[in-house]
């Protein structure tokens, strides 16, 4: 492993031990054996190191590839339930640390969410996320409702918005409740929310 690495690792080991990122430089240098000056080389400060870890197991993991999500095929029903499989999966493997053995990727969330906020760029990453996400659903929508699979009773912002709060919340309650597994939870809601938003003769 790189010596940047191991310092955005070993650090984020301490906050999760800590529950904080109220962690110093010479924490950082006992737990790494490198001494200040070799970190400093690294990193000008400690909101350089606290920037980059947010960056890296923060900010990469709220990212998803829309572009790959749009190359699932299927029905309508195949690519809305893929595509949301495939960010669940993504989210519950988290980032890949390679110095921190059973951690909960949720562990790594609740020390990093208060700066990954405090991070300028975390709101519009979030907000871009999920207008891409509504964008997504409401092509396969559209399309699932020329297609007479998908309702069209209801204007298709509402079935969007419908699938986006499904999706959210299984997302809340997996980091904020610690419900065991987001792709059981969705699995056991999909059937539903489709028979919901399903066409109807």
């Amino acid at each position: 492993m790189d010596t940047k690495k191991l310092i955005l690792e070993k650090t984020l080991k301490l906050m999760i031990k800590k529950q904080n990122s109220l962690v110093s430089i010479r924490e950082i240098s006992d737990a790494t054996g490198i001494a200040t000056g070799g970190i400093y080389y690294y990193f000008p400060s400690k909101k350089d190191i606290y920037n980059e870890i947010t960056e890296r197991y923060f900010v990469d993991y709220v990212k998803f590839d829309i572009d790959k999500l749009r190359q699932i095929n299927g029905n309508a029903k195949e690519k809305i339930h893929d595509v949301m499989a495939e960010i669940f999966k993504h989210m519950q493997a988290g980032i890949k640390i390679e110095t921190i053995e059973d951690v909960d990727y949720r562990e790594v969330l609740g020390v990093l969410t208060a700066n990954g906020f405090a991070y300028e760029n975390s709101p519009e990453i979030y907000q871009i996320q999920i207008k891409d996400l509504k964008d997504l659903f409401t092509e396969i929508i559209r399309e699932g409702q020329n297609n007479r699979q998908i309702r069209q009773d209801i204007p298709t912002e509402d079935l969007v918005d419908s699938l986006i709060i499904m999706f959210l919340g299984i997302q809340y309650n997996w980091e904020i409740y610690w419900t065991e597994d987001m792709i059981s939870t969705f699995e056991d809601h999909f059937d539903l929310e489709w028979e919901k938003i399903r066409f109807r003769e």
